[in-house]
C-alpha cells in the first residue's frame, strides 16, 4: 500500500488543463450573467435603480437638503463609473464583474443613505 506523495506537484493554474477539477456551477463566479453577456445586463437594470433612487431623493428634498442631493450625485456618478467600465474594459468576465460589483455598491450606498435619512429625520436631530 503505497501513497503518491503529492506534495512537488503542481496545483492551481499550473496544473493541465485535463488535470483541472471540473467547474462547480453552484460557485458564484461561474454564474451566466458573469461568464457571459452584454454589459446592458447590468447597466438597464442599475439605470432603473439610479432613477427610482433620484426620484425618492427628489421627494426627499422636502425633508432635508444634504442627504438627498448627496444621494443623488452618488448614484449619478456610480452609473456613469458603470458606463464608462462598460466600454473601457475589453475583458467581458472581468467587466461583468466589475460591473457587478459596482450595482452592489450602489444599492447598498443607496441603502444607507436612506437609512441615514431616516435615521436622521426619526430622531430629530435636522430640527
Amino acid at each position: 500500500m503505497t501513497e503518491r506523495d503529492n506534495r512537488g506537484q503542481p496545483h492551481g493554474p499550473e496544473r493541465l488543463p485535463d488535470e483541472q477539477p471540473p467547474p462547480d456551477p453552484t460557485d458564484l463566479t461561474n454564474q451566466t450573467a458573469l461568464q457571459h453577456g452584454a454589459p446592458s445586463r447590468w447597466l438597464v437594470p442599475s439605470a432603473v435603480l439610479a432613477g427610482v433612487v433620484v426620484v425618492l431623493s427628489l421627494v426627499a428634498l422636502q425633508l432635508q437638503l444634504v442627504i438627498p442631493i448627496v444621494s443623488i450625485v452618488f448614484v449619478t456618478v456610480m452609473w456613469v463609473l458603470m458606463f464608462v467600465a462598460s466600454r473601457r474594459t475589453p475583458d467581458i468576465r472581468r467587466k461583468n464583474r466589475l460591473l457587478a460589483w459596482l450595482m452592489g455598491g450602489m444599492a447598498v450606498g443607496a441603502a444607507i443613505l436612506f437609512a441615514t435619512l431616516y435615521a436622521v429625520e426619526a430622531s430629530g436631530i435636522a430640527g
